[in-house]
């Protein structure tokens, strides 16, 4: 008899604007900066409960500089970038998903 196996994500790690900044290696600033951009975005509301930043956010902060520093791109290059590279993993989602069928 087969049993079913049921997902339970991990608890989702939050961190501050100031602990974010010293995880991906950049100033508070910057992330400030690529949140206005449109770049990064919290997991919480700015407004409301401050800036909070998961995982997630830290990856796309490396990225986000890896693509300025070691690429040469300004804030629009990367934004763009980010936007293709987001749209080719979503179709090769899509891909692997029809495969399987």
């Amino acid at each position: 008899m087969k049993t079913l196996q049921v997902f339970e994500p991990g608890v989702q790690t939050v961190y501050t604007i100031e602990v974010a900044a010293q995880l991906a290696q950049v100033p508070r600033r910057l992330i400030v900066l690529y949140y206005k951009h449109g770049l990064l975005s919290p997991v919480t509301d700015p407004a409301g409960s401050g800036w909070y930043f998961d995982d997630e956010a830290i990856r796309t902060v490396r990225r986000i500089e890896y693509l300025r520093a070691k690429c040469g791109l300004n804030l629009a290059g990367v934004k763009l970038v980010i936007g293709l590279m987001d749209e080719v993993e979503r179709l090769r989602a899509e891909l692997r998903f029809h495969h399987r069928r």
